[in-house]
């Protein structure tokens, strides 16, 4: 499932997470022995954090807040600190998306003091640097970024989650250097955050269809920073191909962002900026639609 991720609907997913998870507690009730039961809040554990980053993309907060919480709770019982920092990095990204970067950073802090070294603790950082940013700290999302680099190289690949099993667990290079452009985009160091999202996109494999998308997006907003048009508009050419049902919130949540940067007076009465903010709405709106949870009953 979490290699799968990319190219899985969201809903999908959830709906499988949950079925597997609550196979996962059927069989904690058959058994006392404690490598099976150690072994299975491992696989609650994880399916409980896969569970947040579908919640997450389909921007249903609560259940996404409730799940990441879990993740961390079983991480606690069969003391995991690779699943503990990987559920607190993605509480963090929950908060951040929530408009709450000042939590986002407590969460951040809390892991760094348990989390392994090498890509687990990069990651943290990265998603640590993007809380400041948010809060407009250039020189806390700095340092965090420096922080981040100097300890995705002393990454060694022994990480189970992070490193060997990947996909939606994974912190590779490709992901790092999206994470810090978006921290950059943020602070508005735009030639430096279009520089971080090409060396992401340089590295993206080809099977990975999520990541490109966000790092498009980002592109294109670096490259509206500085008064580029046509640029973001090229930039955008692959985002919209994306199924409406794999239009995840971390797609639809920066395309929001650059339809109100294409609200500043410099670009009103463009015909070609009016184009883009129709298209963003169109495309935005049909993800929605084609997202909405099913009604209970």
């Amino acid at each position: 499932m979490a290699r799968a991720y990319g190219t899985t609907s969201p809903l999908h997913l959830l709906i499988e997470a949950r079925r597997s998870r609550e196979l996962a507690c059927d069989l904690l009730e058959r058994t006392r022995r404690p490598n099976q039961t150690r072994e299975l809040y491992s696989v609650a554990g994880r399916l409980c954090a896969l569970m947040a980053s579908a919640s997450f993309d389909l921007g249903v907060w609560s259940s996404a807040v409730e799940q990441a919480r879990a993740a961390t709770v079983y991480a606690e019982v069969i003391e995991d600190p690779e699943l503990g920092a990987w559920a607190r990095g993605t509480q963090a990204l929950i908060a951040y998306w929530m408009d709450q970067p000042r939590r986002a950073a407590d969460y951040v802090a809390a892991a760094l003091v348990y989390a392994p070294a090498g890509a687990a603790t990069a990651r943290l950082h990265a998603i640590g640097s993007r809380a400041f940013s948010h809060l407009g700290d250039v020189g806390r999302t700095g340092s965090s970024l420096q922080a981040a680099d100097l300890a995705l190289e002393q990454a060694t690949g022994e990480l189970e989650l992070h490193e060997q099993i990947g996909g939606e667990f994974g912190w590779d290079l490709a992901r790092h250097a999206a994470c810090a452009g978006t921290a950059l985009l943020q602070v508005g160091q735009f030639g430096p955050a279009a520089r971080r999202t090409q060396q992401a996109l340089d590295l993206l494999d080809a099977s990975n269809t999520e990541t490109p998308h966000r790092a498009h997006i980002d592109l294109a907003l670096a490259q509206l920073g500085s008064g580029e048009l046509d640029a973001t508009v090229s930039e955008l050419t692959t985002v919209w191909e994306i199924p409406p049902d794999q239009r995840r919130t971390t797609v639809t949540g920066r395309l929001l962002a650059l339809n109100r940067a294409l609200s500043a007076a410099q670009w009103r009465d463009v015909g070609q900026a009016d184009q883009l903010r129709d298209r963003i709405e169109v495309f935005t709106t049909e993800g929605r639609r084609a997202l909405e949870l099913p009604a209970a009953g």
